[in-house]
């Protein structure tokens, strides 16, 4: 299961109109990419593939396309937030700053590195990372007192696909276990995540003897000799042991 710390730490500067919901940008700031996503609105990853034609052997005259990578060109709202003392953009609105001067500078001085989550709360979604150059353009809101501003960038050279900074640190996550109330000699059904790789479990600290994996996210365990009444559960695969899992056998 994702680690979501990133997501459920995002939270957006007084006066912003909305989170961008389950994706999510970084730009790199003193070489370390920081969540932006708190101040930004509608935002799109906007791929187009890149593809190269290929013949397609033994069918005469027709041809295909292999998708060999993409090209972004990501937009984003952000409305501005000042300080109501010193008049000035709210320090935690300082990346704000540095896009507006990359995008009225020229060559290097115009390109961020950023990276682009398409899912900011599964690990399994593809997250890339690369180097943009940056646009500015000022967004009508239809409200007069809303200052808004939206940003363009468009990938410069190649885009990769980086393993997901969402990845949780290996250990199996449990969720449920049924049939409730199931006494010794019975089977119950675990779920929950990581599960694919479980190399033991306990129930009520006794060994599991039998142990069936069906897939990540299910295994299937007998209940050993004298668990009754409060039998928590804990699955362990190489990363280390579960959560404990509270169950009741009879």
């Amino acid at each position: 299961m994702a680690d979501t710390t990133l997501y459920d730490t995002t939270a957006p500067s007084e006066g912003s109109l909305a989170l961008a919901h389950q994706r999510l940008i970084r730009l790199k700031q003193a070489g370390v990419f920081a969540n932006i996503t708190g101040d930004v609105n509608n935002l799109a990853m906007n791929p187009t593939p890149i593809t190269v034609q290929r013949e397609v052997y033994g069918q005469k005259g027709r041809t295909s396309q292999d998708i060999i990578g993409y090209n972004f060109g990501p937009t984003f709202n952000v409305e501005v937030v000042r300080d109501p003392v010193t008049k000035q953009i709210v320090a935690a609105q300082s990346w704000f700053k540095d896009l507006v001067v990359a995008a009225f500078s020229e060559g290097d001085a115009n390109k961020r590195e950023f990276q682009l989550f398409t899912d900011a709360l599964d690990e399994d979604m593809p997250v890339f990372e690369g180097s943009f150059s940056v646009a500015y353009s000022e967004a009508n809101t239809g409200f007069s007192d809303k200052g808004v501003v939206t940003f363009t960038l468009a990938n410069d050279g190649v885009v990769d696909q980086i393993p997901s900074p969402l990845a949780s640190d290996g250990k199996p996550i449990l969720e449920s276990a049924t049939p409730a109330g199931q006494t010794v000699g019975d089977l119950i059904v675990v779920r929950g995540y990581k599960l694919g790789t479980t190399v033991s479990a306990t129930i009520d600290g006794q060994n599991v003897a039998e142990l069936r994996i069906v897939d990540d996210y299910t295994v299937v365990l007998l209940i050993p000799a004298t668990v009754a009444g409060s039998a928590p559960i804990v699955v362990t695969n190489a990363a280390g042991a579960s959560n404990s899992l509270p169950y009741t056998a009879l």
